[in-house]
């Protein structure tokens, strides 16, 4: 499933018409949240789901409708009725899920294009959509500045957050009826795996599917390529020592260390025990990471690495690790 961000990438990239589907609203339960995307193509394809199959159909029959015509509508769906003529055919989520339906013109596809170069220089924005004036849009970066077709003050100013957090609401203009809906989205989120082993693979595949963009760290060429790894973003070959100082790393990215060396190991680490990281993992025992840090392990390394769900090969402990990175990322666990 694509993050907001490949969704962005995709809509930049396709020239085709398409409708994002935003839910700006929930009242009660529902399977999705407020500030999840969807995506409807011209050629049929979605890209995101906002319910478990309920509302998909229903999205992508008024998307035909929409496109090239540069309309934006609300639709409000009742997933509380318990029989099978309710939205939710009797799946008692006993919630209104609210959806802002835009068919994105080119004014709005410039706009994506902008908010794009903010992620790419990994910096958060702050989205806003006017709910009743439609074409009242704009995001904030953490300098304050904002890129917009907005009107008039706008009632938000983009603050220190902690990192991926969510942020997403509406709240009133000035105390006037107007409702303002806003999310704070942030850049893709980083992965960077050190040693591309068999047991990297699924961590590789698991990661990228829950929206990460990861990079991959080996001397061996035959191991990190894309042959093994088809889904990852970039593949640095060289001495990993070297590698690692040749990176900027920053408190948004995440690494995970799976060489199954030992002297490699503690070299690597540390070189990035003095890196601000939002997740720092080795592969191993508590014994192993005592035994080459020289001292008892901190509280922000992760080790053993992964979640406990008593895993046991590479695909569990893979969905370990990538379980505990979502928890992080979260704000979960520390």
């Amino acid at each position: 499933m694509q993050s907001i961000q490949q969704m962005i990438e995709t809509v930049l990239n396709d020239v085709q018409p398409v409708v994002l589907a935003m839910v700006f609203q929930v009242k009660g339960s529902a399977y999705r949240k407020e500030g999840t995307w969807m995506l409807i193509q011209e050629d049929g394809a979605r890209i995101g789901v906002i319910s478990g199959g309920c509302l998909e159909n229903d999205l992508h029959n008024r998307a035909i409708e929409m496109f090239n015509t540069g309309k934006v509508e609300i639709v409000h769906y009742d997933l509380s009725a318990e029989d099978d003529l309710g939205w939710g055919r009797g799946a008692g989520c006993n919630g209104v899920v609210s959806v802002f339906v835009r068919d994105i013109d080119n004014d709005f596809r410039h706009f994506l294009t902008l908010m794009h170069k903010q992620f790419l220089a990994m910096e958060p924005v702050l989205f806003i959509q006017s709910i009743s004036e439609f074409d009242n849009y704009a995001f904030l970066n953490e300098s304050k500045n904002y890129l917009d077709h907005w009107q008039g003050e706008i009632p938000f100013e983009l603050d220190a957050f902690t990192p991926f957090q969510n942020k997403v609401g509406q709240k009133s203009k000035n105390d006037e009826d107007e409702m303002i809906y806003f999310q704070l989205i942030w850049p893709r989120p980083a992965l960077y795996i050190i040693g591309a082993g068999v047991d990297a693979r699924p961590l590789a595949r698991l990661a990228v599917n829950v929206g990460y963009a990861v990079h991959l760290l080996d001397s061996r060429s035959a191991l990190c390529n894309e042959i093994h790894f088809p889904t990852a973003v970039s593949f640095q070959v060289d001495d990993t020592e070297k590698l690692i100082d040749n990176i900027s790393l920053s408190p948004l990215d995440s690494v995970v260390i799976m060489t199954h060396d030992f002297q490699l190991d503690a070299k690597l680490m540390h070189r990035l025990r003095d890196h601000q990281l939002l997740y720092l993992g080795i592969l191993g025992s508590k014994k192993r990471t005592e035994r080459l840090l020289g001292e008892e392990i901190p509280n922000w390394i992760h080790s053993p690495i992964g979640l406990s769900i008593g895993a046991d090969g590479p695909e569990e402990i893979a969905v370990s690790i990538v379980a505990e990175l979502i928890a992080v990322r979260r704000g979960g666990i520390s």
